[in-house]
């Protein structure tokens, strides 16, 4: 392994993580159905100021696989077993997505744990029912062999057509992210979030300071979600990112990195 790089048994599962720089802990959690290399811009811009963890979740990238479905709780505690091997008693929590649930899992279980909350390109609300017919059927395709076709359609709402059109090289790395994903994965993660439950109640009982930020164009959780929390967080504070669709992580990196370090100076002050 590279150096800063770990491999730990968490909860029966070995997971992996890189581990950078010093100073205040912050965890990064991807979204699905990806791994933890799309923060790779925030770790090289924050490992200068901040001690950065950034796991593959249970399933994903080079953590091992086991039998879905993977809940958000089940996740979120795999990574407070993960804290805890790495002796981190808080931590700033930084979701995008599906890492925003589990964000919200963690606070839920563990809010001494956590120092302050990032929320990027998420939602608190449960899945319709709709949404939970799609859950049911990407999980039996998944399971079915249909990697490739998966990987297709899910470029297309993960990002802008600009962010298609202009940056092939972050599209295809995120392609080949998710059709060499382990179907397993895939279908465990889709049907755990199928079965998360509403967190809008408990957002008003956050106390710590949360970052929320959305891209512009992001069609899968909107600015209306985003504002949505927003407006149940005491301690918020609302970004739009310009230019960017689901993965504002990727598509507008500097926007997301200035955001992020003028957020942690504030926590750090």
């Amino acid at each position: 392994m590279e150096q800063g790089e770990g491999l730990t048994t968490i909860n029966g599962v070995d997971l992996f993580y890189r581990d950078l720089g010093n100073g205040t802990p912050v965890l990064f959690i991807h979204g699905f159905p990806l791994t933890g290399d799309i923060w790779r811009y925030q770790a090289e811009a924050l490992s200068s100021r901040a001690r950065v963890i950034v796991p593959d979740l249970r399933g994903f990238g080079k953590s091992g696989v086991t039998a879905g479905p993977y809940s958000m709780d089940m996740f979120a505690r795999d990574l407070k077993g993960l804290l805890g091997a790495l002796r981190i008693e808080t931590a700033v929590l930084a979701g995008i997505s599906m890492g925003g649930y589990i964000a919200l899992s963690f606070y839920r279980l563990f809010s001494a744990t956590v120092k302050a909350l990032v929320l990027l390109d998420t939602r608190a609300g449960a899945d319709s029912e709709e949404g939970r017919k799609g859950r049911m059927d990407l999980a039996r395709r998944a399971r079915g062999g249909e990697m490739g076709r998966i990987a297709d359609e899910w470029i297309e709402k993960l990002f802008t057509a600009s962010t298609i059109t202009t940056k092939p090289d972050i599209v295809l790395k995120v392609k080949n992210a998710i059709s060499r994903s382990a179907p397993e994965a895939i279908a465990g993660a889709a049907l755990g979030m199928m079965e998360r439950p509403d967190s809008t109640p408990m957002l008003r009982d956050i106390t710590c300071p949360v970052l929320i930020m959305v891209g512009e164009q992001d069609r899968l959780t909107p600015v209306d979600d985003a504002k949505a929390m927003a407006a149940k967080i005491k301690r918020s504070r609302l970004e739009v990112i310009q230019n960017a669709g689901h993965l504002s992580c990727l598509e507008a990196p500097e926007q997301v990195n200035r955001r992020m370090q003028e957020f942690l100076s504030g926590i750090q002050a």
